[in-house]
């Protein structure tokens, strides 16, 4: 009886040794971060995403001029029109047009590259300024560049509040 009870307690030790490690080897997996599998597509689009930002970045401090599509003097709509160009993506020439191109998007949603669009004056509609999300560090926290009438091309925040009450919507072009 003695050694069956002793076989017993050992069975019920070893499977709860055993029990022990299982879990913690599967607490182990759990807790090892999944490496993030990129697609071909994904990786291609991540790329001309950083070109077109490099290139919008490449004008800051060019001087706003209206109706302007140079270094001289460019306006917003051909900031974002020369930016997209080195990707290979032909947007309308003005902001109420680029509006109306790609897929719109939340702005708990953006990402680089995304196109934000505002009016002149809150509670109005029509489409009067793009810009183009450069960085983003959280939820509150979102830069953009654009051709100011004031400053030429800047990067600036997103959700002041000069700019928040005027935002109109935002696009996704890739």
């Amino acid at each position: 009886m003695k050694k069956i009870l002793l076989f017993l307690v050992l069975v019920t030790l070893l499977s709860c040794k055993n029990g022990q490690k299982s879990s913690v080897a599967k607490r182990d997996r759990k807790e090892k971060p999944k490496k993030e599998k990129v697609t071909a597509v994904e990786s291609s689009i991540r790329k001309k995403t950083e070109l077109v930002i490099k290139t919008a970045r490449s004008y800051t401090g060019t001087p706003y001029k209206y109706g302007g599509t140079s270094r001289a003097g460019m306006d917003c709509s051909a900031l974002t029109c020369a930016s997209y160009k080195a990707a290979e993506i032909q947007l309308p020439r003005t902001a109420n047009e680029q509006g109306n191109f790609g897929k719109t998007v939340s702005l708990n949603d953006l990402q680089k590259g995304d196109l934000v669009f505002f009016t002149d004056k809150k509670g109005h509609k029509k489409i009067t300024h793009v810009g183009m999300v450069t960085e983003i560090k959280g939820t509150d926290s979102v830069k953009f560049i654009h051709a100011s009438t004031k400053m030429g091309v800047v990067e600036t925040e997103l959700f002041t509040d000069y700019y928040k009450p005027i935002i109109i919507k935002a696009v996704r072009i890739f």
